[in-house]
């Protein structure tokens, strides 16, 4: 830039000097541009403040050599007249035909890249070599505060043909300074190392290998300074701060000590608390909405949550553009703080339209009906955040946001924009898939949860294996009425091999159907329930035990039964696919209806709760408690509806069925009694987190199967501990597991390795 300035002010002199020659204008008949070498002669002239037939004098030089500079082409301009002809005579800059980077590790290429690109550098562009200074400066910031204070930055220039350059900037990152130790001053009310486990900045212990705890950066240590103030002013010291904080680093560079120097002030209580304004809150509902009490230690955190609360109960009438002012009055003579909340209104806002956005397949009233937030109503975050989590169950959608925009020209309407991402639905499905427990499957159906876009589901499907061959088709409109009764209905044959299924030997075929009904109670509660019926015939072997055997000479080996169940289902997840928050909990009754060849009842509870930890990490706790029995002239629950545990779907780490009690041949039979319990903390897959259709799980199973509920012992409970991963995949869910059975008795049949793939549409 000295440069310019110099290389103007000499144009301007050498003007003065040649007064003579330019003192009088003159009328331009032509400009003519040399030097060029890759900018064109148009750009010049475009930047030209004079054109052929304007008066030119000398005192226009100055601002049209400062007009081709600010280009940012040109390194030299010179200025001069053949008659009345003005003569431009350029030196273009050097283009940037190449930039490399290389030796960074700690900041990666792309972002390296795009900070040059900001700063004017990059390929194609005209080199400014202050620009470039610049960056290097920059780069060496970044990795300062990341804690690389032996970090260089080395940049080299290289000619290239025709005007241009390269550059090759070599990043030396050195070694991470790690913290050796950290030093607090200043606190009374909370011992040093209460104040320690705060941060995230410290020495590391000898026993965290993979802790980055020790490694120091700038921005860990701002994060640890909001931490050390929000602790102290949960606790009532509204006066805190952070005096200073200093970082000593060792001579080799290698280790640095954090000295953090606070004051902590006094302590205060709460005083008076009153919603002021025109909440037109009712004292009552202004009390519920007041978490913190007189005589209170006072909390920031309370304050926000308090200041939040009464924003989101005036949301609900409509105003959700309210203003929550807060007026502290500090007694410091007795340590209270007085806090009045100034409630604005404001408008109330409606809905103008709602208008739904990126869906291909499915149909916008689709979406519409699990809308809570109508048009022409009043703007409500409660229902709008209900109407995200209806859509977000959908088993065809993956993701939903809800934007607001303002309606041009009306302070008292928006629109809601609806954006959907849809997932696939397996329109259709014919494949190969292997499961432990059935071995060898094929597959073939057409099965779609959002049939021709309307939200319907449809599955004619077929499938073979070692242990069952099957044959259903079924269907659901979940809206078969416009205020969201569902109805559907199932058409299935079966024959089934139970001794390949590594339980009692023998073989039954059934077919049959049912109708069911689905009537919502609540925006999370719905009533379910279903009347069918199925003819079974059971087929005996030579290996069938003696306690099938004995069932059959009492009640024959064909039966009819008509079959009725009712759920009561409780859903609050927040998603279809991999659920981050809510849960799911039904219990269900099927019962064998009097009038059947079996009279029989099955109760069977299924759980299912979700706890987010932080954005990535959920925990889950899952259950499933289930009894049945025979009632009127069937004395037990019948053999083919037992219940059965251990694999991959109940209690990992034991074979398929293989756990509870056993028949006289020794195999698993099933028992009338079964809990099972699992809890997992789940995560994205570690270097692909970005993957939406993948999960991991790190899972403790709990669980076993009994002869009835009089027999059940705790001591009985099988346990085991492991890793999970799902994927969605086109053929269906793809599980693999490894776990360890942690009490396993002699008898029981472990297996460490379990997976299943492609056994569901």
């Amino acid at each position: 830039m000295k440069k310019h300035i110099i290389q103007t002010s000499m144009a301007g002199c050498l003007f003065a000097l040649s007064h003579g020659a330019w003192a009088d204008s003159f009328i331009l008949s032509d400009v003519q541009v040399s030097g060029l070498e890759r900018i064109t002669a148009g750009t010049v002239l475009s930047n030209v403040p004079v054109g052929v037939g304007d008066k030119f004098d000398d005192r226009m030089t100055a601002n049209l050599v400062r007009s081709l500079y600010k280009t940012g082409f040109f390194e030299d301009v010179k200025i001069s007249r053949r008659g009345n002809v003005l003569l431009v005579k350029v030196k273009e800059r050097a283009a940037i035909g190449d930039v490399a980077v290389s030796g960074n590790k700690a900041i990666k290429t792309p972002d390296l890249m795009n900070a040059l690109k900001r700063a004017g550098i990059a390929k194609g562009r005209p080199l400014d070599k202050s620009a470039l200074n610049k960056i290097e400066q920059e780069i060496k910031q970044q990795y300062l505060a990341n804690g690389n204070y032996s970090a260089d930055v080395a940049t080299k220039i290289e000619k290239l043909p025709r005007n241009r350059v390269a550059l090759k900037i070599n990043v030396k990152e050195g070694s991470v300074a790690r913290i050796k130790r950290v030093n607090i001053s200043g606190n009374k009310a909370y011992p040093e190392a209460t104040l320690r486990k705060l941060l995230e900045s410290g020495s590391k212990s000898k026993f965290s290998f993979f802790s980055k705890r020790d490694k120091y950066a700038k921005e860990k240590l701002v994060g640890d300074i909001d931490k050390l103030t929000s602790f102290y002013r949960d606790r009532g010291y509204l006066n805190f701060e952070v005096i200073s904080s200093q970082v000593s680093l060792s001579k080799d560079k290698k280790s640095v000590v954090v000295n953090i120097n606070i004051r902590e002030g006094d302590q205060y209580r709460v005083g008076k608390v009153k919603i002021a304004g025109n909440s037109g809150l009712s004292q009552k509902e202004a009390a519920k909405l007041v978490t913190l009490k007189e005589g209170q230690v006072f909390s920031q955190t309370q304050l926000t949550k308090m200041r939040k609360n009464i924003k989101e109960r005036l949301g609900k009438d409509g105003f959700a553009f309210s203003r929550i002012g807060i007026t502290p009055q500090i007694d410091n003579v007795n340590k209270r703080v007085n806090l009045v909340f100034n409630t604005d209104k404001g408008q109330r806002t409606y809905v103008r339209r709602i208008n739904i956005r990126g869906n291909f397949r499915t149909k916008d009233e689709v979406f519409r009906r699990e809308m809570r937030q109508l048009e022409s109503s009043f703007l409500s975050k409660e229902k709008v955040d209900q109407s995200k989590k209806r859509i977000q169950r959908l088993p065809f959608v993956s993701n939903v946001k809800i934007n607001t925009s303002p309606v041009a020209g009306r302070s008292d309407q928006v629109d809601l924009d609806v954006i959907v991402s849809e997932q696939s639905s397996n329109q259709f499905n014919a494949g190969l898939g292997f499961s432990q427990s059935n071995g060898l499957l094929f597959n073939l159906g057409l099965s779609q949860n959002n049939f021709l876009g309307t939200g319907k589901s449809l599955s004619v499907s077929g499938e073979r294996s070692d242990s069952t061959n099957r044959f259903r088709l079924s269907y659901n409109n979940p809206y078969h009425t416009v205020n969201g009764v569902g109805r559907g209905f199932n058409l299935f044959y079966e024959e089934n091999d139970a001794d390949e299924d590594d339980v009692s030997d023998y073989s039954s075929n059934t077919f049959g159907g049912d109708i069911n009904y689905t009537i919502p109670l609540t925006e999370d509660n719905s009533l379910r329930f279903s009347l069918g019926g199925e003819h079974r015939e059971i087929i005996t072997t030579e290996n069938t035990p003696d306690d099938i055997r004995e069932f059959i000479a009492r009640n024959g080996d064909t039966y009819n039964n008509i079959l009725g169940k009712v759920s009561y289902i409780h859903d609050t997840r927040d998603r279809f696919l991999f659920p981050t928050d809510g849960g799911r909990h039904s219990i269900a009754l099927e019962v064998g209806l009097p009038g059947s060849d079996l009279e029989y009842y099955k109760l069977d509870y299924r759980g299912a709760s979700y706890f987010p930890i932080n954005e990535k990490v959920t925990f889950a706790f899952k259950s499933r408690l289930a009894t049945g029995d025979g009632f009127g002239d069937t004395d037990e629950l019948p053999f083919f509806e037992r219940f059965y545990s251990g694999g991959i779907s109940s209690v990992r780490g034991f074979e398929n069925n293989s756990l509870g009690p056993r028949d006289s041949n020794g195999d698993s039979s099933g028992g009338d009694f079964v809990v099972n319990a699992k809890a997992e903390l789940l995560f994205p897959m570690p270097f692909a987190s970005n993957l939406e259709n993948v999960r991991m799980s790190a899972f403790i199973d709990a669980g076993n199967v009994y002869d009835n509920i009089d027999s059940f012992e705790a001591d009985d409970i099988r346990y085991s501990a492991g890793l999970s991963a799902t994927w969605i995949s086109p053929l269906g869910p793809f599980t693999l597991s490894y776990a360890k059975a942690l009490n396993a008795e002699d008898g029981d049949e472990e297996q460490k390795v379990q997976f299943t793939i492609g056994t569901s549409f």
